[in-house]
């Protein structure tokens, strides 16, 4: 029997009925569970000091958790008094989450300290409203909020009234919704930036008085977990990224993003580590209103059966991120023990992380991959404002790893990758103009066994093992928690296949049985034919044909989303998302969702 539910505040604990597939018994459970990490997020953040010289942000978040939970209620204070205060011009992180601190702690902000707060916002409201979509939008929540509250309130730094700047950002969060949903999200996928749209959508469902944009705010909610859920293996945020930082892709534990805690608050089944830089913005989700269905978290937790799971994001070019007509296409294997994942398409977004391994292990930097630290100013014209002249330098001053030629972020134009479950091939062909002729790859020191034969490298860790092949040698570089493979043709290419230790009797026999596969490998036309354990067989040439036991690749017709958990087909604006007992279908063409067994 299917029923529709309206979207009010008290439904989602009233609509939601027995789940029995993963980690949760029921929805009781979940959510006892959740309230449970809540506290301890917001008791760790709370606990938090900040000094001066720090990230300014965090004083304020750290404030809120304060005074929300109570512990160091007086600090807290203080620190927002010194935000307030503080004469630096305000960013869209601080305009936002004082917006939703005078709001959420109405009650424990004194009233002279909340008409200051409201006129600093009012001050920093200028022409400047981000340049990425996550600065765009929590701008345009501050605005938006703001109007709602004070309509005859001081006029902003750009000019607008309340009221009118309240319009503007309704208008752009709706067209961002409503492209978002079509044809999925420009900065996808980030582990430090994805969360500020959740912390966003949940400001706007706890405080926005208009019905249409509360309904709106609690299904983008769900979509953005409900696209992070099927890519999330205990604790580690797996597959492809954008805006990944250069000091975060080789951990897997720590230092890995502001999602790692988020991913703990939201979902469990893994470690929170307080320590790590910038676990503040949790404390601000730990106190919003808002709750995931139980849905999602079993989506999140329930890794049985190993599967595939493809998506499609928003194609981007240009200065001010104007469209391109390629798209990403994104391709993950995911199993109990590890997950394979990897990315088709255009790269023109900076901190780009294209593919990798990751295993799931107690020790951090469980993942290997290879790259071409790519560095050039073409590639960053496609992103940033400026000059041919002077492109390079001013991001290497914002940037300094940017010139790194050892580097482990930046997606390259000259990479370009083919995988079938749990394979994938990785071709280079880098032209003599580019300064940076290499290619690297990562291998962790936590790797237990790691053994060169026939051309092959054997590696044994935690539950699984691999092999890699590279299509020219290589030289191994000892580094602090690491060794780095450098492969110094320009034209190249890597093979790497995964299985978990289960499926065969020893190590011996992985790498018997990987030696004796069938491999083709032509390094003129860089071409590469290798038939897998599971007799699988991958044909790729560089630029030309993709190939998967002899059929050819289709990119123009994946969904956007198309899983066993969730799928959407391109342009429907239909999310069907499924824990395998429960569905939730969440129709943005109406705005409606339906749940039903």
């Amino acid at each position: 029997m299917k029923k529709t539910f309206c979207i009010v505040f008290t439904f989602l604990l009233l609509a939601l009925t027995h789940i029995s597939s993963a980690q949760y018994k029921n929805t009781k459970d979940f959510y006892e569970q959740y309230e449970m990490r809540r506290k301890v997020v917001l008791s760790a953040i709370a606990g938090q000091s900040w000094m001066p010289g720090n990230d300014s942000r965090a004083r304020i978040y750290r404030g809120v958790a304060k005074l929300y939970s109570d512990i160091d209620a007086e600090t807290g204070l203080e620190f927002l008094k010194e935000s307030i205060d503080d004469s630096t011009h305000w960013g869209c992180f601080n305009t936002y989450s004082l917006m939703d601190a005078l709001l959420r702690l109405e009650n424990k902000i004194p009233c002279e300290l909340a008409e200051k707060g409201k006129l600093r916002l009012a001050q920093n409201f200028g022409k400047d409203k981000g340049f990425t979509d996550n600065h765009k939008l929590q701008y345009r929540t501050a605005r938006y909020l703001f109007g709602q509250t004070w309509p005859d309130g001081p006029v902003f730094a750009d000019g607008m009234t309340p009221l009118q700047a309240k319009a503007e950002a309704e208008n752009w969060i709706y067209q961002w919704i409503d492209r978002t949903v079509t044809i999925g999200m420009y900065e996808y996928d980030s582990v430090n930036y994805h969360s500020l749209y959740y912390l966003c959508f949940t400001s706007l469902y706890d405080f926005a008085k208009d019905p249409l944009m509360k309904r709106k705010a609690w299904m983008m909610m769900q979509l953005l977990l409900a696209d992070w859920a099927p890519e999330y293996l205990y604790g580690n945020w797996i597959g492809s990224h954008s805006r990944e930082k250069y000091n975060q892709v080789t951990h897997t534990v720590l230092n890995c993003g502001v999602a790692i805690p988020f991913g703990y608050l939201f979902f469990g089944m893994a470690p929170f580590h307080p320590e790590v830089e910038e676990t503040a913005y949790s404390g601000l989700a730990a106190v919003q209103g808002f709750r995931p269905v139980p849905i999602i978290g079993n989506i999140a937790t329930t890794r049985q059966q190993p599967y595939v799971h493809r998506e499609t994001k928003a194609p981007r070019k240009g200065i001010g991120i104007c469209t391109s007509e390629t798209p990403v296409w994104k391709y993950d294997y995911v199993t109990k023990d590890y997950a394979l994942c990897s990315s088709y398409g255009d790269i023109s977004a900076v901190e780009n992380h294209r593919w990798d391994l990751t295993w799931v292990s107690k020790n951090d930097g469980s993942t290997c991959f290879f790259i071409n630290p790519s560095y050039s100013a073409e590639q960053l014209l496609k992103y940033f404002d400026s000059t041919p002249d002077k492109i390079v330098q001013d991001i290497v001053r914002q940037r300094p790893y940017y010139e790194n030629p050892n580097k482990w972020i930046e997606g390259s134009p000259f990479e370009e990758l083919l995988q079938y479950k749990n394979t994938i091939i990785a071709l280079y062909d880098i032209p003599e103009k580019e300064k940076n002729g290499h290619v690297n790859g990562f291998f962790s020191k936590i790797i237990e066994q790691r053994i060169k034969d026939s051309g092959w490298i054997f590696c044994s860790t935690d539950s699984i093992y691999f092999a890699v092949k590279t299509l020219t040698k290589g030289k191994w570089n000892e580094e602090k928690d690491h060794y780095r493979l450098t492969l110094n043709n320009r034209k190249t290419g890597v093979i790497m296949e995964v299985a978990q230790k289960s499926k065969f009797d020893s190590f011996e026999s992985f790498q018997r049985q990987i030696k004796a596969n069938k491999l083709g490998i032509k390094l003129n036309d860089l071409s590469v034919s290798y038939t897998n354990c599971d007799g699988d067989k991958l044909e790729f040439t560089y630029q030309k044909q993709r190939l998967i036991n002899g059929q050819k690749i289709d990119f123009e017709k994946w969904p956007l989303f198309d899983g066993p958990f969730v799928k959407s087909a391109m342009g429907s604006k239909i999310f069907e998302i499924t824990d395998g007992t429960e569905k939730m279908i969440l129709d943005f063409n109406n705005f409606s969702v339906l749940f039903s067994n």
